[in-house]
This record gives C-alpha cells, sequence and structure tokens, in this order.
C-alpha cells in the first residue's frame, strides 16, 4: 500500500511519452480499465465513484482532442479530481517508469520559477548539469534560444541535446550545451547538526529512497542530540511500513496513532451497529484496528526533545506522522498548514504502461480528526524561504531552535 507523493516535483525529468499518438485506440483500453478500477475498487467513505462514467464524458471533446501521452492524462486527470478526492491520479507510461525506477531523464537540475526563469535550487551529483559547472543560485533564462515560461519544459530524450544560457549569481550570462542522461530522482533522508545540541532529520520521502536500516543509522547517531527537529517539508508521503518504521523510533510502546477506514471496516460497523455508517470518527473509534508504529528492539528511544516541520507540501504519510507525533507525544509542529491529502492508495497498471493510483482507505487519527481535506494545523507558524537554497534562511529552522532555547529555560507551555 502505498501514499501518493504531493509534493512539487522539482527535478526536470524525462520526455513525453507518445503512446496515444502512435496507438490511437490505447485511450479507449485505458479508459475501459480506469472505468472499471473507479467504479469496484476505489474506496473513500462518502464518495460516490459510481459517478465517474458521467464526470469522464465531461471531457470527452478534450480527451479526443489530446494528441499525446500528457494531453490525455491532463485530460483524465480532470476528471478525476471532479471525483473531490485525494489520490487519485492517472501516470503516463514514462512518469509510471520513472516512478518504478526511481530514474529520470534529464540535465539533473530541481529548479523553482521566477519571473526571469528557473532558479536552479538543487543540482544532482555527476549529473549533467553538475559537470558542466550550474550550480545552486544559478538562473536558466533560456532553452534552445528561448525565454524560459512557466510551461517551458527541460525534458528530452535520453541523449538529447539542449542549449541554455545560465544567468549567473554575478550578474554574468553563459551558454552551455548539455546532453540529457538517465539519473537517480531518489533523495535518501540526511541528518546534520543545527548546533551542538540540535539534530536535524530530514525524510524527503517515505518513498523508495526511505532505507529503514540507513534512517536507522542515522537515528542512532541522532540519539547523541538534546534536541531533533525531524523534517517533513516536500514530503508527500509514501509507504506505510516505512511510515511505521520511523515512528517506531519516536513513539514508545508501539502506541496507536489513529485508524485506517476501508470498505470492509465501514460494512463490518453498519452490521454491528446498525448504524448508517457515515460517521468516520465514530467508524474510527469502533475499529479494533488500530494504527501502530514498528518498535525496534535493537535501537534505543529517541529520548530528547523533539519538534516536527511540515509545510503546504507535506502530505499522507508525513501528514500522518506529524499528527500522530503531536498527538501521542505532544510534539510541537512548525511550519504551515499540510496538504491535507491523507487516504491510503495503491498503483495499478491499467494498459498500454500507463497506470491509475487510486484511493481505498481513509484515515482518522487516534483523537478522532479526518484529515483528508483539512490537513496538519501547525502549533507555531513559519514560512518556507522563497527560494529554497541551502545555507540560506529557513525560518522553520529558526523556530525550532528558539523553541528548544526556551524549552530549556522552561519558558513553553
Amino acid at each position: 500500500m502505498a501514499f501518493v507523493a504531493l509534493a512539487a516535483k522539482f527535478l526536470c525529468g524525462q520526455a513525453i511519452g507518445q503512446t496515444v499518438d502512435v496507438f490511437p485506440h490505447a485511450k479507449q483500453e485505458v479508459l475501459d480499465r480506469i472505468a472499471s478500477i473507479m467504479t469496484q475498487s476505489a474506496f473513500v467513505p462518502g464518495v460516490d465513484f459510481t459517478k465517474w462514467p458521467g464526470l469522464i464524458a465531461e471531457q470527452k471533446a478534450a480527451i479526443e482532442a489530446s494528441k499525446n501521452d500528457e494531453e490525455f492524462r491532463t485530460a483524465v486527470n480532470a476528471a478525476l479530481k471532479k471525483l473531490g478526492t485525494s489520490h487519485a491520479v492517472l501516470l503516463t507510461p514514462r512518469s509510471s517508469q520513472a516512478r518504478r525506477s526511481g530514474a529520470t531523464v534529464g540535465i539533473g537540475v530541481s529548479i523553482q520559477n521566477l519571473p526571469e526563469g528557473f532558479a536552479v535550487v538543487r543540482v544532482v551529483k555527476d549529473g549533467p548539469a553538475e559537470k558542466a559547472g550550474i550550480v545552486v543560485g544559478d538562473t536558466i533564462v533560456q532553452i534552445d534560444g528561448k525565454p524560459v515560461a512557466a510551461t517551458t519544459n527541460l525534458s528530452g530524450e535520453e541523449g538529447s541535446e539542449v542549449q541554455i544560457r545560465v544567468k549567473r549569481a554575478d550578474g554574468t550570462f553563459e551558454d552551455i550545451k548539455l546532453t540529457r542522461t538517465k539519473y537517480s530522482t531518489l533523495r535518501p533522508p540526511e541528518l546534520t547538526w543545527v548546533d551542538a545540541d540540535t539534530a536535524l532529520l530530514k525524510i524527503y520521502s517515505f518513498e523508495t529512497a526511505y532505507e529503514p536500516f540507513y534512517v536507522a543509522d542515522l537515528m542512532r547517531d541522532a540519539l547523541r542530540a538534546k534536541n531533533l527537529i525531524l523534517d517533513l517539508r516536500y514530503n508527500g508521503g509514501g509507504a506505510v511500513r516505512n511510515l511505521q518504521h520511523l515512528l517506531g523510533m519516536l513513539i514508545p510502546d508501539s502506541k496507536p496513532v489513529g485508524t485506517f477506514i476501508r470498505r470492509s471496516t465501514v460494512a463490518d460497523y453498519i452490521e454491528s451497529t446498525g448504524s448508517e455508517g457515515t460517521d468516520v470518527a465514530a467508524i474510527a473509534e469502533w475499529s479494533e484496528r488500530k494504527f501502530k508504529p514498528l518498535h525496534r528492539v535493537d535501537l534505543p528511544m529517541f529520548s530528547g526533545k523533539l519538534v516536527v516541520l511540515i509545510n503546504k507540501f507535506s502530505g499522507s504519510a508525513s501528514e500522518i506522522a506529524a499528527a500522530g507525533l503531536h498527538d501521542v507525544l505532544g510534539t510541537p509542529i512548525i511550519g504551515a498548514k499540510s496538504a491535507g491529502a491523507v487516504l491510503a492508495s495503491v498503483v495499478d497498471p491499467v494498459s498500454n504502461g500507463f497506470s491509475l493510483q487510486y484511493p481505498i482507505e481513509d484515515y482518522v487519527t487516534i483523537k478522532g480528526m479526518r484529515l483528508e481535506g483539512i490537513g496538519v494545523t501547525p502549533d507555531i507558524l513559519a514560512q518556507d524561504p522563497n527560494l529554497r537554497q541551502p545555507n540560506g534562511a529557513d525560518e522553520g529552522i529558526t523556530k525550532a531552535v528558539a523553541y528548544f532555547a526556551a524549552a530549556k529555560q522552561g519558558k513553553n507551555n
């Protein structure tokens, strides 16, 4: 079972496939399979998936006009969005392959849109951009001789060339020719030290990049800290078991943090209580199937002070983690309100290389709060920097350090 990655994807990926263009019949084959899945397998309490045929019919003109995989995906996802639920997304063959492999094709940068172009906020190690001397702080202002716009795509086929004009931090310009290559999009967790007493653990995703043994080693190092900042900003979620693994090193005694509600849970509740089964909080309280951390017997529990950082791109598993730590341990949450996209989902192949992510379970916190469409509200507000750069000012970390200092002096409530 997996949680959708909602954080904005800044890694420049591979070219759009042309499956729909080459095989026009693929459209109907994909649509038929989606209809079967959405009407028979998808589930969220209170959401009527039987209305799917009507919703997709409203997109008929856009679907027929679509000329490639990306345009087709966009048209179908517009219908999925009308369901009013998260975790319902069609993936193109190329994006499906990238998701499975954790790799993509591009020049190897993470970017952020600016009025004058694409600001480089991360350079992938050993990627084409790094080898060409592109660094964080550069701005890509032209691609193949054309000014960069919000819709400009850096993607392309593996081995293809792209000419970019880069504005350096000192205001000078440089023209650079790059060859697109395949590289990993995975960002493993990182542990750094803010000061002698404070460790910062960044978990970028609970997907493939989350290696339990590696994270356990990081936590073993973090045990030296008096304070720990768990940074879940831009973490769109991932696998349930990885979430349980992390919480198992922070929450003692495997205390439950919430309840997943599936179709059978609602059916059993209705049969047992005679109720309508529309109150998810009541269903969660009734259910004995609680979601708990996986305690590690080989690693001491972190016993220092802890805070969690979130933002509007923190979704799904990261929202469950933040809410669980807050509810069970009283851990303060710093940042901005999270995405409010908290459903368990699966990703299944549909046809012609396309995949569909669809929800199968809802979630309610141990204190009876449904997070889907609501999100996690921080205790202490902190703004994200306008431009994310290494070693730049970070209000979230600054406020976390201030919280620890106040706690040391006994000033926190």
